[in-house]
């Protein structure tokens, strides 16, 4: 199903069948309540206010209280996809979601699906040497290009990923297994759309593969274009 039929779903639809999943399997709708809201912040009162008023699917993950960074833990393949190499955002956190589900209905333990993150990177430093040898490299050109561009942006991680920040987001990436994904914004990507025809792009990210040299001068570009709208 396209991303965007997805995301406009209701929210109202899809929960029962998340709990209907879970419940075939001898699980309980209060678990899976405990997992949504471990996952997004919610109250069990907020998930029901959201069933109700037919809060469209994705909307219900771009207003989530604070989706926890923890989910970043969340590995494994759903839906014949593998989870942290989702470069879509929005989607990601749906079938993070739908990886905890599966999860529970496969009967493991709730310690075990709600990651306690004690092993989590705290620094963008951290993270680049938490990642494998081959997406190092372009990791660390990465945050060497936009920290040049951004001297006085905070530097920090959140959603578990390395961000600069100053007044909001200003700009963030990721590893992935073959790709870094940079995640400039939706209005970014459509400014520099001419610039980034040799890659692939989606709303708000863009990947840059490890095997391709990465385009520092642009993404450098790209970082400064991000600051200019901060007053």
């Amino acid at each position: 199903m396209d991303n965007e039929k997805v995301y406009a779903m209701p929210f109202g639809k899809v929960y029962p069948l998340l709990v209907s999943k879970a419940e075939k399997k001898g699980r309980t709708k209060e678990e899976a309540d405990q997992i949504i809201c471990w996952l997004t912040g919610y109250t069990a009162e907020a998930i029901e206010h959201a069933v109700h008023s037919q809060v469209p699917y994705g909307d219900f993950f771009r207003n989530a209280p604070k989706l926890n960074p923890n989910r970043k833990l969340i590995k494994g393949t759903v839906c014949g996809v593998r989870v942290e190499e989702i470069s879509e955002p929005l989607m990601q956190e749906i079938r993070y979601l739908d990886k905890l589900i599966d999860e529970l209905a496969k009967g493991k333990a709730m310690d075990k699906i709600l990651r306690d993150g004690s092993d989590a990177a705290s620094t963008i430093e951290e993270y680049i040497q938490r990642q494998p040898k081959e997406a190092q490299p372009h990791l660390e050109q990465m945050n060497a290009a936009i920290r040049s561009a951004l001297p006085d942006a905070v530097q920090k991680l959140s959603w578990s990923m390395p961000t600069y920040w100053k007044k909001r987001n200003l700009i963030q990436f990721a590893a992935f297994k073959k790709h870094v994904g940079l995640y400039p914004g939706p209005e970014a990507v459509e400014a520099f759309a001419d610039k980034l025809k040799a890659y692939k792009t989606s709303k708000g990210a863009i990947q840059f593969p490890y095997n391709k040299p990465l385009p520092t001068e642009l993404i450098t570009e790209i970082a400064l274009w991000c600051d200019s709208g901060i007053l």
